[in-house]
């Protein structure tokens, strides 16, 4: 029995068409048995036909069928060639005989012949609409000629617009004697199926985004993943395959150039141009955008469409391929990218038919460098139309891609009506746009103090009630985001700063309380929902859970009341939110999605990144780490790096690599976050804080990972928000603080906790977590245990294995010899922490229990035991500052590098301090050294 295997450069060839491969195995196994027939293949150029034909030679091969194959294999990106007539390819393999018969009785007596010799014959032509007309009548006739003898026809040919007797002969085989076989594109599985074959592991989601763009052409999915291994584009990490750039692969860029050489002047020209369109487009468009007329702009249409390179779709022409797109586009040089920009903006403001966010896209992409894009985008909009839709819409494109100074620019013009951008408004187009402009500035960040200059400036004179709540809502977020971006990455003290707001969000509260009362009286829903959803952000930042569900359910009934109004404010947002709080993570995503899916079906996509970026926070609180990433991935697709949703997005992947072991990308985009502000509605400075002391712990510098902190211990009373988030965070908050002798602060940590849980006391994960602190300042094994019990309940598993290890290094520990029973507990909990966040993919935890697990427990003898412990003060100098940095986790070989002294020597100061401890390993020691090691001893620095 013979068994066919496939190369890896097969199964990328032949992906997502086992349905078509089994019609030609059944088509040949038939052949086989002495019955012939005909199949046409159709498809567009790059479909894979030509690889269907060779998996077909190859299994004819296989079975030992006599094989005579024409043609050449294509592609949307090939050569526009036809390969040789078949018909004439046969007639020359026998003598020509000037009296004899017609080149088409050679043909068919020489397949007979082949037949009568050989047995059943295969016979293949790719490409057959590049025939000759006399060729197509030749190939019609020899194949009903053919019908009653075993040989099998496989042809392949591309749909095309032209009617002529070449293409009738050849519908005529597909209509009357053949078996049609449309290929059309490959489903993403397939192309899945084609990456993993290629790369040896599957894609990371803005690498599938990208392969996907291929529009499923199997020659053009093949170029791309060829494209990215060869030129390093890629990487594996931790099974899973990323990219390096967002850049196209040169090979890419290349062959679409080549692909587009092969149209007419005209056509490339046209082709090139339609680019700047991200969308189909009409041929009223398509000529305007050119300068010509739609008649003449038709020939060279329809060659684009016969080349395969352009498609209809509902009456309108497109790029059949999106990556096609892409390529052609990067492949224009920027002054040309600048025009078209232009011409398309102003083609689409005259015809007033595409979107507002449309236009204010190509007139940002068409502005040159200096110009004044601010000043265009209003005028634009005074010419439209005056409503804060159409303002906020520019304001959040300007926002979103990275043009923060034209935002402002834009608003600041709005609101002052002065200078360029035309006569001053009234009042109340002010104050609409005033509150539109703080929405946006709610979800998208800090607005370097925009809105509290527009507050002072529209307080300056009396306005109608319906406003006055509006300007208070605006004023409540000029409390909350127009501080100071600091850079938190660079300047610790300035990040101190940042955190250090209780008086601004003291203030927001205060006013963000006024404006819904305001709003009330004034009968404003638009006012009273942006109020709820201020007041529950507030309330989320001081701790107030309870209250931040109040409000996020107030503002979720207010946007089903107000109708047109507030159809484009999404509370779904913060009810996430202050439903994870709540540790109601599965109804937190239920929420996100629903909230997602109005937003799509309103067109808001400006607010993809925020939808990915909450629903990574839910996963990684969830332990679905892997999934965690990818929808963080998906949201820094989707967002300006250099914004503060960016940052924020970057911050969360350093966090999500710590967890599985990788230092270099957590370093790496941690450095990417602290380039830009860092505050957005569900991010603050302290989640940067966070996340880089927890960078420094796993790199063993404890002291500075302390140092780093410090700022965070010092604001957690007055917000406690990275607690409410993430209440496993108050352990290691403790931890660390132990580990650089500030007793102090662990009790600042354990004493917010207290207060959490004393407010909420049915919150099952801010009850173990606060026990879980306790239990690690006091080394009260009973704490652990009951937190372990919380825990349990809860829905955080990391959290859960957390609370399983300090357990059990506590248990295996403790000072005298444990009981055999004791040290099996204490195992067993070590045991299941290690199985959970083998679960969730922590590798970096994983590593530290595994390395526990291998150390064994202390078991010093009874005369040990009963003897007194010399302890800290009979350490040398030396030998205390050998303990001190063991405790902080450095190796023997580190210790030797920081105190610039030989292995040997560090282990000799080592010894000592086991002997003198009285322990048998470096967990033991590093204990020791905590209980021993306070705040007032003068080696604590």
């Amino acid at each position: 029995m013979s068994v066919t295997v496939l190369t890896r450069a097969e199964i990328i060839q032949t992906a997502g068409r086992s349905k078509e491969q089994g019609l030609l195995r059944t088509a040949l196994a038939e052949l086989r048995g002495g019955t012939g027939g005909c199949v046409m293949i159709e498809g567009p150029g790059g479909i894979g036909k030509s690889h269907l034909l060779e998996a077909a030679a190859s299994e004819a091969a296989r079975l030992g069928i006599r094989i005579i194959a024409a043609g050449g294999a294509g592609g949307p990106l090939a050569p526009h060639t036809g390969g040789p007539a078949l018909v004439t390819h046969l007639a020359e393999q026998l003598a020509t005989d000037p009296a004899g018969p017609s080149p088409l009785e050679k043909a068919e007596a020489h397949v007979r012949e082949l037949t009568l010799a050989h047995g059943p014959l295969l016979l293949t032509l790719d490409d057959a609409d590049s025939a000759q007309e006399a060729t197509a009548r030749r190939l019609t006739a020899l194949v009903q000629r053919t019908e009653g003898l075993p040989v099998l026809w496989l042809l392949a040919r591309k749909p095309t617009l032209a009617v002529t007797a070449g293409s009738r002969a050849l519908e005529e085989i597909a209509g009357h004697h053949a078996t049609r076989l449309r290929l059309g594109p490959l489903e993403e599985a397939a192309i899945d199926e084609m990456a993993v074959s290629a790369f040896g592991a599957p894609m990371e989601p803005r690498l599938a985004e990208l392969v996907h763009r291929s529009g499923g052409a199997p020659a053009l999915v093949k170029l791309l993943l060829d494209a990215l291994s060869r030129e390093g584009l890629v990487r594996v990490t931790r099974g899973r395959v990323s990219l390096r750039s967002d850049e196209l692969p040169r090979r890419v860029l290349d062959a679409v150039a080549l692909k587009m050489h092969e149209l007419s002047d005209d056509a490339r020209w046209l082709v090139s141009a339609l680019a700047v369109f991200d969308r189909p487009c009409t041929l009223h468009e398509a000529g305007a955008l050119v300068g010509r007329s739609t008649l003449d702009i038709v020939g060279a249409i329809h060659e684009a469409l016969g080349m395969g390179v352009l498609g209809e779709r509902d009456g309108e022409v497109d790029f059949c391929f999106p990556l096609v797109r892409d390529a052609t586009y990067d492949n224009l040089p920027e002054t040309t990218r600048r025009a078209l920009h232009r011409e398309a903006a102003t083609l689409l403001q005259r015809d007033g038919s595409r979107s507002t966010e449309e236009v204010a896209r190509h007139i940002t992409l068409g502005s040159r460098p200096g110009e004044d894009t601010a000043g265009r985008l209003f005028a634009f909009l005074e010419r439209t139309a005056r409503s804060p839709r159409s303002i906020t819409d520019s304001i959040r494109l300007l926002a979103t891609a990275g043009h923060h100074a034209e935002a402002r620019a834009l608003v600041a013009g709005v609101l002052s009506g002065t200078g360029p951008h035309g006569p001053a408004a009234d009042p109340a187009v002010k104050m609409r746009t005033l509150l539109a402009v703080a929405s946006v500035w709610l979800y998208t960040g800090r607005n370097d103090g925009l809105t509290a200059q527009a507050v002072r400036r529209l307080g300056e004179g009396e306005l109608p009630a319906p406003q006055r709540a509006r300007l208070l809502v605006a004023e409540t977020v000029a409390h909350l985001c127009d501080e100071a971006p600091a850079q938190c990455g660079e300047a610790p003290a300035r990040c101190g700063e940042a955190l250090a707001r209780p008086a601004a969000l003291a203030a927001a509260t205060a006013t963000g309380r006024r404006a819904l009362r305001q709003g009330e009286a004034d009968g404003d829903m638009l006012s009273q929902l942006l109020a709820d959803m201020l007041l529950s952000r507030c309330a989320l930042e001081s701790g107030d859970l309870d209250e931040a569900v109040r409000r996020a359910c107030e503002g979720m009934h207010l946007a089903q009341l107000g109708g047109s109004e507030t159809a484009h404010h999404y509370p779904h947002l913060m009810m996430a939110a202050a439903l994870a709080a709540h540790d109601e993570l599965a109804e937190a995503e239920i929420m996100l999605r629903l909230g997602e899916q109005q937003a799509v079906r309103k067109g808001d996509t400006w607010l993809r990144p925020m939808w990915h970026y909450q629903r990574a926070q839910l996963r990684l609180a969830a332990g679905r780490l892997a999934e965690a990433e990818e929808a963080a991935e998906l949201a820094a697709a989707a967002v300006e790096p250099r914004s503060p949703v960016g940052s924020a997005v970057l911050a969360l992947l350093s966090h999500l690599a710590l967890l599985r072991d990788d230092l270099s990308t957590a370093r790496y985009h941690l450095r990417c976050a602290a380039l830009g502000p860092f505050e957005t509605m569900h991010s603050a400075p302290e989640d940067l804080v966070w996340r880089r002391g927890l960078l420094r712990h796993a790199e063993g510098d404890i002291a500075g990972a302390f140092k780093e902190l410090r700022p965070l211990y010092e604001t957690l009373p007055a917000r406690p928000r990275l607690l409410t988030r993430e209440p496993e965070a108050a352990a290691t908050l403790v931890r660390m603080a132990r580990c650089a002798g500030s007793r102090e602060h662990a009790g600042t940590v354990v004493a917010v906790m207290r207060d959490l849980t004393s407010r909420h006391p049915n919150i099952r994960a801010l009850q173990g977590a606060a026990m879980h602190a306790e239990g690690v300042l006091r080394d009260d094994q009973r704490l652990l245990e009951r937190a372990h019990q919380e825990q349990r309940l809860a829905r955080r598993p990391l959290a859960l294995a957390a609370v399983l290890e300090d357990g059990g290094v506590l248990s295996r520990g403790a000072g005298g010899r444990p009981p055999s029973g004791q040290v099996q507990q204490a195992t067993a909990r070590l045991r299941q922490a290690l199985c959970l966040y083998e679960k969730a993919g922590a590798a970096l935890h994983v590593r530290r229990v595994r390395g526990r697990l291998a150390e064994q427990p202390a078991r010093p003898n009874a005369a040990q035991a009963a003897a007194t412990v010399p302890g800290w003060e009979s350490l040398t100098e030396a030998e205390r500052r050998v303990g001190t940095l063991v405790a902080e986790g450095l190796t023997n070989r580190e210790v030797a590098k920081r105190l610039f002294l030989s292995p040997h020597t560090v282990d000799s100061h080592l010894r000592q301090c086991f002997a003198k401890f009285a322990v048998n390993n470096r967990v033991e020691l590093t204990r020791a050294v905590l209980e021993h090691h306070t705040p007032d001893d003068p080696e604590n620095t």
